[in-house]
């Protein structure tokens, strides 16, 4: 698979005219790449330098050193910038704040419509968004109206509708119920899987890393670490260290392990720890038979 996202030596800080003093910067010389087709989860605790590593993903920010390409594109380059953004499109944390209009097909349309897509075209894209979305039904609704994991999916259709190859969400479930969680997860895998759409999803939630084909995790402005989920989250002390969490039944299967049990330690799903809880229990009856 081609790469779609590139930062070689990537180092970004804050920098403000009032302020004398050089600013420590935020990302610090990282090296990281996305290809074509991938979901990749970004993990960090907050202030570790996730999300601001996402607005480099459709130049929303520009490096202080190093670079960013996208599909081959500089991100410093202007002439650029919008061929950069029709590649990547970006969903933020509160849905709030990407919706325009006062109708939910009138909101998604509103992207096609800056690019300048023909009517007929717009008509077609914002249909198959909304129906990619699971929200076509709600087309005449007003999005004031609607859930927050409703008015998410409604945000991702806006996006989808000017058809970006990539789309990075940050952090878009961390306003949400467990019900809204679900749906916009839903949504992202599907777009992935059916829709062939490269994902990079930020997040603090573990359980939601667990189904990408890639995690990454950054901790004060670097890369910790990363790898597949079976990978990352086998290194429980590590992640500690950096205070995060591990899905729950791999924190349960690294207790086990201390106590002496020999448990696996890439366990990542409650079937698995079920199946090797059984395991153990069924040698240890064989055991005392014989």
């Amino acid at each position: 698979m081609a790469e779609l996202i590139k930062a070689q030596n990537l180092t970004f800080a804050y920098i403000r005219e009032d302020e004398e003093e050089q600013p420590a910067p935020v990302l610090k010389d990282i090296d990281f790449s996305v290809k074509q087709g991938e979901f990749v989860a970004v993990l960090g605790h907050n202030g570790s330098g996730k999300s601001t590593l996402a607005k480099h993903f459709n130049a929303i920010l520009l490096p202080t050193e190093g670079t960013v390409t996208v599909a081959g594109m500089d991100t410093r380059d202007e002439e650029h910038l919008f061929d950069i953004r029709q590649n990547v499109g970006m969903v933020f944390q509160n849905p709030d704040n990407q919706i325009v209009a006062t109708v939910v097909e009138e909101d998604v349309a509103f992207g096609p419509e800056n690019m300048g897509i023909e009517p007929a075209e717009i008509r077609r894209r914002v249909d198959d968004a909304l129906k990619a979305v699971d929200m076509y039904g709600y087309r005449e609704h007003s999005p004031h109206q609607l859930s927050g994991g409703q008015k998410q999916r409604v945000a991702i259709a806006g996006v989808i509708a000017m058809r970006p190859g990539c789309i990075v969400l940050d952090e878009p479930t961390a306003m949400l119920d467990p019900k809204g969680r679900r749906e916009v997860l839903k949504t992202i895998h599907a777009l992935n899987e059916e829709y062939g759409t490269t994902v990079v999803l930020i997040t603090h939630f573990m359980d939601e890393a667990v189904s990408a084909g890639r995690v990454v995790v950054v901790d004060n402005g670097t890369i910790l670490t990363q790898g597949t989920p079976r990978e990352v989250f086998s290194q429980v002390e590590l992640l500690k260290q950096a205070g995060l969490d591990v899905p729950q039944v791999t924190e349960l299967a690294y207790e086990l392990r201390k106590e002496g049990f020999p448990i696996p330690p890439d366990i990542l799903t409650e079937q698995e720890c079920v199946a090797a809880l059984a395991m153990l229990l069924k040698e240890g009856s064989d055991c005392r038979q014989s």
